[in-house]
């Protein structure tokens, strides 16, 4: 009868702690999602307060965003990488990668620092903004 018993606490102890990694699993992929808000197309309009022109990227910047990760360019070169989001209005770009093509594009640099040290977002009036611990340093329009 002892065995029996034992067996039985055993099983009921494994089960809980399984349903309890499920549990924090669901919980974390959450934290992960992006907002469904975020997940488009968005292109660069403004970079540290200052308004782009093309005599500082090739082509204009953007950013192409799902639930968890990012693709896009920087004017010249592909960019990727995944987001991670702590809930609204708190968003980071993770494992930033970028192709090292040869570019006529003054603020990349600025650019790819930038999106690696967000920490935070807004969406107002269909744009963009992105802040880090210093305040805001970048603006986009739906692409």
């Amino acid at each position: 009868m002892k065995k029996i018993l034992m067996l039985f606490i055993a099983g009921s102890l494994a089960f809980s702690c399984k349903s309890s990694k499920e549990a924090a699993s669901v919980a974390a992929t959450n934290e992960k999602s992006v907002e469904k808000k975020l997940q488009q197309t968005w292109i660069l309009e403004n970079l540290n307060g200052k308004v782009i022109t093309e005599k500082d990227f090739s082509n204009f910047p953007k950013v192409q965003m799902t639930s968890s990760n990012f693709s896009g360019s920087t004017g010249c070169n592909a960019i990727k990488g995944n987001l991670l989001s702590k809930g609204e209005g708190k968003i980071q770009f993770l494992e930033l990668t970028s192709e090292t093509k040869k570019c006529d594009a003054k603020k990349e640099g600025e650019f790819l620092q930038l999106l690696r040290t967000t920490s935070g977002y807004s969406i107002e009036n269909n744009k963009l903004y992105l802040s880090n611990q210093f305040g805001l340093t970048m603006s986009f329009k739906k692409g």
